[in-house]
This record gives C-alpha cells, sequence and structure tokens, in this order.
C-alpha cells in the first residue's frame, strides 16, 4: 500500500521543473518522497501544475489511498516525534554527563595546580632559605679570608725586623762577629716568617676556590629560585583563571609542549642537586673557615713563641756581652794599676841607676888616683883591694838594675799592649752591647704580635 502511495506521489510532481537546491527531509519522508528544493519552490510547483490548460489528464485518487496516506502520515510523525524525543534525552543526559566531566576534569587539574603551586613553593622556600644561607657563607668566607689576607700582611713587618737584625749584627767587629744563637733563632725565624708566609697563601688560594664554588651554586639557586618564581606566577594565573575569565584562548595542538616537558622526578631531582651542591660548598667552606682560623692561630702562637725565643736569646747574649765588657773593664783598671806600679818601679830602678853614678865615680877617682903613688908605694894594699871590691860591686849592680830596667820596661810595654787589646774589645763590646741592644731589641719592640691575630679572634 505504502509502495503504491509512493509512485502515486512521485506520478503527480513529474511535471514539475527541477529544482536545484535539495530540500532537507527527515529520514522517514526521504525514504517515501522524492527530493525537491524549498518548500516555496514547490508551492510554486503547485501553482503551475494547477493552472495547466483543463484538458491535462488528472489521476484521481481512492479514499483508501487518502486515508492511507494520513495514516502513514500520523505514524511516520509519530516515529520521527518518538525518535526526536529519545535523541533529546540522550542529548541532554550527554550534556550533563559530559559537563560534569568537564567540571570534574576542571576541578581535578585545580587541585593538581594547587598541589602543584604547594610543591613548587615548598621547594622555592628550600631554595630561597638555602640562598640566603650560602649568602652568608660568602660574606663569612670572605671576612675569613680578609683576616687571613691581613695576617699574611702582618708577617711583611717581622720578616723585615728580623733581616734588619741579622744585616744590624754583620756590622759586629772582630771577635764579635760570632754565628751565636741569636743569629741561629733569627735565621729560625725567618725560616719560620717564610713558611707562614707560603701556608697563609696556600690558605687565600683555597678561599678563592672555595668562593669560586659558593658563587656557582649562588647562581645556580639563583637561576633556580627565578625559575620557581616564574613557574609559581603562571600557575596562580592558571589556578585563577575559570570559566568567565577574560582574555581566554584555545591552544590549537596543546601536544607541541611535550617535546619541551620533564617530568616530576627530574624536576626535583635537579632542585634537589642544587640544594645538595650547595650544602657541600658550604660545609667545605665552613672548614675552610676553621682552616684559616687555624692556621691563623697556629702560626701567630709559633710566631709569638719564636719571638720571645729570639727575645730571650738577645738578652741572654747582652748579659754575656754586660760581664765580658764589665770583666774587661776589671782587667782594664787592673792593668792600669800595673802599670802605674810598673812605672813608679821603672823610675825607682832609674834613680837607683842613677845613684850609683856618684859611688863609682868616687871609687873609680881614687883608683886612678892611687894609681899614681910612686915606686914601691904603689902596692896592692887593701885600699886597692877594696876598691877594686867595690868597683866591680858598683858595676855589677849598675847591671843588675840596668837588666831590671830592661825587664820592667819590657813589662810595661807588655801591659801597655794589654792595655791598647783591653780598650779595643772593650770598645767591640760596646759596640756589639749597642747595636743587639740600641738597634735590635728597641727595633724588635715595635713588632705587636697582638696584630697579627685579626680583631675578634
Amino acid at each position: 500500500m505504502e509502495d503504491s502511495l509512493s509512485n502515486m506521489y512521485r506520478n503527480s510532481f513529474n511535471g514539475l521543473p527541477t529544482i536545484r537546491e535539495p530540500v532537507q527531509m527527515t529520514s522517514a519522508y526521504s525514504s517515501v518522497l522524492p527530493s525537491y528544493g524549498s518548500k516555496r519552490d514547490v508551492g510554486k510547483a503547485l501553482l503551475q501544475t494547477l493552472g495547466a490548460p483543463s484538458n491535462a489528464v488528472r489521476d484521481r485518487k481512492a479514499p483508501d489511498q487518502w486515508n492511507a496516506a494520513l495514516n502513514m502520515h500520523v505514524r511516520l510523525s509519530d516515529k520521527d516525534k518518538n525518535k526526536a524525543e529519545t535523541q533529546r534525552d540522550a542529548s541532554n543526559r550527554l550534556i550533563k554527563e559530559l559537563d560534569q566531566k568537564t567540571k570534574s576534569k576542571q576541578a581535578e587539574v585545580n587541585r593538581r595546580l594547587q598541589d602543584r603551586i604547594t610543591t613548587v613553593a615548598y621547594w622555592k622556600q628550600r631554595l630561597n632559605t638555602e640562598h640566603a644561607a650560602i649568602c652568608q657563607e660568602i660574606t663569612n668566607l670572605s671576612m675569613s679570608k680578609k683576616k687571613t689576607q691581613q695576617a699574611l700582611a702582618s708577617t711583611e713587618l717581622p720578616t723585615e725586623v728580623s733581616q734588619n737584625c741579622l744585616k744590624n749584627r754583620e756590622n759586629r767587629e772582630a771577635i764579635d762577629l760570632v754565628q751565636d744563637l741569636v743569629d741561629d733563632e733569627l735565621i729560625n725565624e725567618l725560616n719560620m716568617l717564610s713558611e707562614v708566609q707560603k701556608l697563609l697563601a696556600t690558605r687565600i688560594g683555597d678561599s678563592d676556590q672555595r668562593l669560586k664554588n659558593l658563587n656557582d651554586c649562588k647562581a645556580n639557586l639563583e637561576y633556580d629560585i627565578r625559575d620557581k618564581e616564574e613557574c609559581l606566577r603562571l600557575d596562580e594565573h592558571c589556578y585563577k583563571l575559570n570559566n568567565g575569565s577574560a582574555g581566554l584562548q584555545q591552544v590549537a595542538q596543546p601536544s607541541l609542549y611535550d617535546g619541551h616537558t620533564t617530568t616530576v622526578d627530574k624536576h626535583e631531582s635537579f632542585s634537589q642537586d642544587n640544594l645538595e651542591k650547595s650544602e657541600v660548598a658550604r660545609v667545605m667552606s665552613c672548614l675552610q673557615r676553621e682552616l684559616n682560623d687555624f692556621s691563623i692561630n697556629k702560626s701567630n702562637d709559633e710566631l709569638q713563641k719564636q719571638s720571645e725565643l729570639v727575645g730571650s736569646m738577645f738578652r741572654l747574649r747582652l748579659k754575656e756581652l754586660t760581664a765580658a765588657k764589665t770583666n774587661l773593664d776589671g782587667q782594664l783598671e787592673k792593668t792600669n794599676q800595673e802599670i802605674s806600679s810598673v812605672e813608679d818601679s821603672l823610675h825607682q830602678l832609674r834613680e837607683a841607676l842613677r845613684s850609683k853614678d856618684g859611688p863609682m865615680k868616687v871609687a873609680t877617682t881614687r883608683f886612678a888616683v892611687r894609681s899614681k903613688r910612686p915606686n914601691v908605694e904603689q902596692t896592692r894594699d887593701y885600699v886597692h883591694g877594696g876598691l877594686l871590691s867595690e868597683i866591680n860591686d858598683i858595676s855589677g849592680s849598675q847591671e843588675a838594675l840596668k837588666q831590671q830596667i830592661a825587664s820592667a820596661e819590657e813589662t810595661l810595654h807588655r801591659l801597655l799592649k794589654n792595655k791598647e787589646r783591653l780598650q779595643q774589645d772593650i770598645e767591640i763590646k760596646k759596640k756589639s752591647i749597642q747595636i743587639d741592644e740600641q738597634q735590635c731589641l728597641r727595633l724588635r719592640k715595635t713588632l705587636s704580635w697582638r696584630g697579627f691575630r685579626p680583631a675578634g679572634m
């Protein structure tokens, strides 16, 4: 029945003109009615058909066909209506389901954004704490390095003083130019100062390296902190966005960003590595500061002890020199007394020798006068023997006095030479005392070993 009705409809519209635009039909009518253009075009076609000549052949329909067509239209309408209702219900359910899913996903993303913001803020806080700590450590190590540099600079004056002391002591003369304990300890002090300078220079170089490592770690932390701040800014901005926010735009291909992303583990390990490197650098810096302080204190103690030892050697040497000078002064005084005694004795000997001239002259004159006695009167009597004996005695006395005078003169000469040597030695001792006491010890008093230890230590 439906097929015959469909054929009837097709035959009734065979004379209509061709419609270019297709009519949008429902799926139910599209299987029965032919495809035409818009409703307006269909109306025009019907009017043209009605306006055809009266003699045109017309196809009459039976009432059954009319009823069948009407029933079919009603059934098709009910069917389409039911289908539309079913589709509408499904669409509503789909809309609600997808809306709920979208809201749930958006809420989940918001929660994850909040968690991520909390996580990034936590890492940023740790990085900021470590950054503050490493900045403080850089300040502390810089101060320690400055103290070490001051300690190194403070060794220049002791070095110059020790060198000047050795140079001044080279001006000692004669026997006093001796390699004594003072020289030995001054040389030891110079060697110790040289070792201390090398040690402190090494500590300064190590501090520079530690500062470089600290600054590198500080730069890495600052770089990481800047990234975290930018990440927080962007994530907080994303967290504040909602469906009603202005300036929203749809990214065509979000997957393009996947090649630039990293994993959460790598993200955390990156910051953790920066923190661990910074902590290691701070620990090494603390050890370096302790090593600097220990080197300064140890060097100061050793140099102070050596300075005190050198001062003790100077005082001991001055004591020896003073004792030697005192002894020489005593010897010189005794020598002067002895010279005076020898001179007095020599004067007495010479006077005694001169006193023998008169008796000798008397005796020889008598002997000469008596030798003029005539003839037999010129006899060797007792007077003659007495004169000869007297002349011989006087002559022997004179000879003995002359020998004694010569011996006294030789003794006096030796005493005078000894006096000259004593005087020269005393002058040498005076000069040595003046060098050690006035030039060296007074110069060493300018050393302030407290200044070697930096303030606050």
